[in-house]
């Protein structure tokens, strides 16, 4: 076992990483079609805003009617179409530090996460092949697998989850040489 303490400092450095080269992959071709354009922004926003829904998530339409999925007036609602989940995001000045700040602290949990799991099973000094595949595959997991479900019960484009499974494999191959490059000698 390897102490968590003696691990701090790959921690930190896989987690740099991982923030930096995610900045890197969001100016990259492959993701800019996760979303589509409507064909008419303000008269889009001006429907929404008409409603004047508290920012949230919303389901369109909504199965928590009497009766779920069963009631007649969801089940003509949703054969008509269209259905939608939505987020709505509240207004005012948007703050990139506050998203980079949380994203930061996200990549900083999952790198100490893989951290203490690849310690607990490997000592200090331990075989660089099992270092790299423990990190990797943890790393790879954390950041792919909560995609999946959101393809799975929303709609979401699957390939906008296998992309997000391959900025996984990049980041979980970022953190596996970095924990095997810095892991602790005895």
């Amino acid at each position: 076992m390897t102490p968590f303490m003696s691990l701090l400092l790959p921690v930190l450095a896989a987690a740099a990483a991982v923030f930096v080269l995610s900045l890197v992959i969001m100016a990259m071709p492959w993701h800019k079609r996760d979303y589509g354009n409507v064909p008419n922004d303000d008269a889009a926003i001006d429907a929404i805003r008409s409603l004047n829904l508290a920012p949230g998530d919303y389901s369109v339409p909504n199965p928590r009617l009497p009766g779920g999925g069963r009631n007649p007036d969801f089940i003509a609602n949703w054969e008509r179409g269209p259905s939608f989940t939505m987020t709505l995001i509240p207004p005012g000045n948007i703050s990139m530090g506050r998203y980079l700040a949380a994203w930061f602290a996200f990549t900083l949990l999952v790198a100490g996460i893989a951290g203490w799991t690849t310690g607990m099973l490997v000592p200090p000094g331990g075989d660089d092949h099992t270092i790299f595949h423990l990190a990797g595959i943890i790393t790879f997991c954390s950041y792919t697998l909560g995609a999946w479900p959101l393809s799975i019960w929303y709609h979401r484009k699957w390939s906008t989850a296998l992309k997000t499974a391959f900025d996984a494999l990049l980041y979980g191959v970022a953190t596996g040489l970095i924990f095997t490059w810095m892991w602790p000698r005895p």
